[in-house]
């Protein structure tokens, strides 16, 4: 049966199609409408116009490399290498801004670059949104961008099926969605239009290739607009209807506020549960030596402000301490500030203060009110930048490698409105979410209930106790000619301070036994520890003519916070006056009824205590890495960004590589000595084919052999055609001296090429997609007898060749043999 040559033409037809100037524009479009409507949902991540010019221009690359490579029908090997060189060209000027010298990229900025194409994904979830153009963040959208418009365009003007083009853009859509806010904004509207959008695109597409198929084989001109643009018409109000009612159910019936992403459940960098609490180290201020030592120098500080360093919401009996029982609650999660913090619904006085770091070390920064934003200055103002996190339900910020005595920055903030001591009274509690605390003594309960009267408001209740704590109280650092006052805030220093005569201890047991009597309430409370002028203890400030406040060791201080329904969290000071602290055998006693406790017997043998930090823990930071392993932390994360994003390049090409040599070892490891033979030839004509030679589908082994250089080729053939058609059986030692033969063959097609040309012929697709003769390897159908075959020839060859093509056995019966030189098939 010969082949009709005018079978051919729409093939080709076909294939001048792909490239025509009308699908290469209408692709294009598409797939540009498509990614435009998907980066919508990455706004919410970035919310400036550094995103736009970003995707704009990796949208504009990646469309100009997929369609010059289409026009020049390059292969995907070249079409990946013109896409990494566009993204080194263009990356740094719009996804590294910083980075770049202008319009063009720099070296440093080129390793922020394809590191970011690795890690900036994980550190786009640990900051807090939007991001701008902080660092290398733009990174991921860049390079989703680019990725999508090289596949999409792609796959519009030169697949077979360009419907699949809009894959890419839902992608990208979901990265953005998985990497967005965890409050649902815009996404059930837009993923609605976008999935609107690309059914329209592959109900279109589809009517376009069946009118040119027509076209094709009729010869016949089809009409556009009955064949094309009426279904796509009727297809389009169909899904718009279908989307505008999917869109009012979702208006509807609409989904919690919040919803689990990527950034809800990613482990931050920053674990505060691994910190030694910062009360702990309250009475190391206290000390001779650091009392008078200057801390910190605040300039722009109203008067009598306050310097928060930390917020503690965890008690566990033993100390107050930040982020939850498990680092899960709200005050445990930590993120990095891009730009700013929306403070629009704090009302307060905006203040701007700048803060030098003296004598003061830790991990956590000292702020003011609820801050705004933070600008880092001096030498190491990039790494501090860097390394700066903050916990917004708190406002405790922290600086990973800890504060030193080059730190100095800039803080914009809202110092919140308080209320007065008679509005307190009317105060009611709210409703924000704390830990709550464990192993609370019993005389917490106790002194609440002997302070306050049954049916008041809760605000009288809180004002009454913190009157109680002022009117009983009495001050005691236990340092120097002090009363003897024991440091802590367990459990068991709080039981003694509320039941002692005189109660006597410091800011940093008067402040748990507050909070704690506020939760007992019912007020959510929680300690803040910082600095402020004098320290509530009466001490004047220490205050310059430009309002520079300089604070010192003896200016530490421990306060609350107190949600309440009306303003918020509120700030207040149980602290009492520091006056003289009188003899116990001048206080009378009140005795407190409480019940019995049953104190269990001793244990027989002493139990370990847990190893706990010490009161007087050193504050000082641990000590920095070595130098060595700091150059190796530097590099590591480049090294590896640079070798993810060669493995993603390289991967492709592995794949096809070990697709052939499996392939080769099927064929080498046949069974049959005769399958083996069959498969030398075989894997000979692969190895032309991905050479680059023309091998007619439809010619003989001999024919083949003829237009190869060499001539170990027709040896090959003469050995196969006779292990298919001559009445000898095969036996092993021939189809070993067939395969070296071949393997001589093929590393001689390879000599006098360069590393490019080979490595091109290791990657080519030519031998997996290329269709055999139907002759080239006997069908399963040549091993049975004749009597159970039909007569002729094609009974005697078979279909094309499969998996099992090399586990055959030669045919018995001359006449079952196939004429090879007739080529009939």
């Amino acid at each position: 049966m010969s082949v009709d040559s005018g079978h051919r033409r729409p093939r080709g037809a076909a294939r001048r199609d792909r490239t025509s100037p009308v699908r290469l524009v209408g692709g294009t479009l598409a797939v540009w409408l498509l990614l435009a409507v998907a980066s919508v949902a990455w706004w919410p991540v970035y919310q400036d116009t550094s995103m736009v010019v970003a995707g704009v221009t990796a949208l504009v690359v990646g469309s100009l490399v997929a369609v010059l490579g289409a026009v020049s029908r390059l292969p995907a090997a070249a079409v990946a290498v013109a896409t990494v060189v566009g993204f080194a060209a263009t990356g740094v000027p719009t996804a590294v801004p910083d980075e770049a010298a202008g319009l063009l990229p720099t070296g440093r900025g080129l390793v922020d670059l394809f590191a970011g194409v690795a890690l900036a994904w994980r550190q786009l979830l640990t900051v807090d949104l939007p991001v701008g153009s902080y660092e290398a963040l733009l990174v991921p959208y860049a390079v989703s961008v680019l990725l999508a418009a090289v596949t999409g365009v792609s796959v519009a003007t030169r697949a077979s099926r360009p419907e699949l083009a809009s894959l890419p853009a839902l992608a990208l859509f979901v990265a953005g969605v998985v990497v967005g806010p965890s409050r649902l904004e815009t996404s059930v509207v837009l993923a609605v239009v976008l999935a609107g959008i690309a059914l329209v695109w592959a109900l279109t597409s589809r009517h376009v290739r069946r009118a040119v198929a027509v076209a094709g084989t009729t010869g016949a001109r089809v009409p556009v607009g009955r064949a094309v643009v009426r279904p796509a018409l009727v297809g389009t109000a169909t899904i718009a209807v279908a989307a505008v009612v999917a869109t009012g159910l979702g208006l509807v019936v609409t989904p919690s506020a919040a919803r689990t992403v990527a950034r809800t459940d990613v482990v931050k960098p920053f674990d505060p549960t691994t910190q030694v609490s910062p009360l702990s180290g309250f009475r190391a201020y206290q000390r001779s030596d650091e009392a008078d030592r200057t801390q910190l120098t605040v300039s722009g500080l109203p008067a009598g402000g306050f310097v928060r360093v930390a917020t503690l919401d965890t008690y566990d009996g033993v100390v107050y301490r930040v982020g939850g029982p498990d680092g899960a609650a709200a005050s445990g999660s930590f993120e990095r500030v891009p730009t700013s913090v929306d403070t629009r619904d704090v009302r307060g006085t905006r203040v701007r203060v700048d803060v030098r770091v003296n004598g003061y070390r830790g991990v956590w920064l000292p702020t003011v009110g609820d801050l705004e934003a933070v600008t880092f200055r001096g030498a190491a103002a990039d790494e501090e930048r860097s390394a700066f996190f903050l916990n917004r339900s708190t406002g405790t910020a922290a600086l990973l490698d800890g504060v030193t005595g080059r730190t100095r920055y800039s803080l914009s903030a809202v110092l919140p409105d308080q209320p007065t001591e008679d509005e307190l009274v009317d105060a009611r509690p709210g409703d924000a979410v704390v830990p709550t605390p464990r192993s609370v003594p019993d005389a917490v309960r106790d002194v609440v209930r002997a302070d306050t009267d049954d049916g008041t408001a809760p605000g009288a209740q809180l004002v009454a106790v913190l009157r109680a704590l002022a009117r009983d109280g009495y001050v005691s650092h236990g340092v120097g000619d002090d009363r003897p006052s024991r440091s802590g805030h367990g459990a068991d220093r709080i039981e003694q301070l509320l039941t002692a005569q005189p109660m006597v201890g410091d800011q940093e047991q008067y402040a748990v036994a507050a909070a704690l009597m506020a939760r007992e309430i019912g007020f959510p409370a929680r300690v803040v520890l910082g600095f402020t002028p004098g320290g509530d203890s009466g001490a004047p400030a220490d205050t310059t003519v430009d309002d520079t406040t300089t604070f010192r060791g003896s200016d530490v201080t421990a306060r609350i916070e107190v949600d309440t329904a009306q303003w918020g969290w509120v700030m207040l000071d149980p602290n009492p006056d520091v006056r003289e602290i009188p003899d116990e055998s001048e206080q009378t006693p009140e005795p407190v009824t409480r019940p019995e406790t049953v104190v269990p017997p001793p244990p027989a043998e002493p139990q370990e205590q847990d190893q706990q930090t010490p009161p007087d823990a050193d504050r000082e930071t641990p000590p920095t890495q070595p130098l060595w392993l700091q150059v190796l932390l530097a590099v590591l994360p480049w090294a590896l960004g640079v070798l993810g994003l060669s493995m993603v390049l390289l991967l492709p090409a592995a794949g096809i590589v070990l697709v052939k040599r499996l392939r080769r070892r099927r064929r080498r490891r046949a069974p049959d000595p005769r399958a083996r033979v069959v498969g030398a030839w075989d894997e000979y004509r692969d190895a032309l084919l991905d050479g680059g030679h023309d091998v007619v589908p439809t010619a003989t082994r001999q024919e083949v052999a003829s237009t190869a250089p060499g001539s170990d080729g027709a040896t090959l053939a003469a050995g196969a055609d006779a292990a298919v058609f001559g009445p000898a059986d095969v036996d092993d030692q021939t189809a070993e001296r067939t395969w070296a033969i071949a393997d001589t063959a093929i590393v001689a097609l390879g000599s006098g090429r360069d590393r490019r040309a080979r490595f091109r012929a290791a990657t080519s697709l030519r031998s997996l997609r290329s269709r055999r003769p139907a002759w080239s390897v006997p069908s399963r159908h040549a091993a049975e007898p004749a009597e159970s075959a039909p007569a002729g020839p094609p009974a005697a060859v078979g279909g094309a060749p499969s998996g099992g093509d090399y586990d055959v056995r030669r045919p018995e019966a001359p006449g079952e043999r196939s004429d090879e030189d007739r080529g009939t098939l």
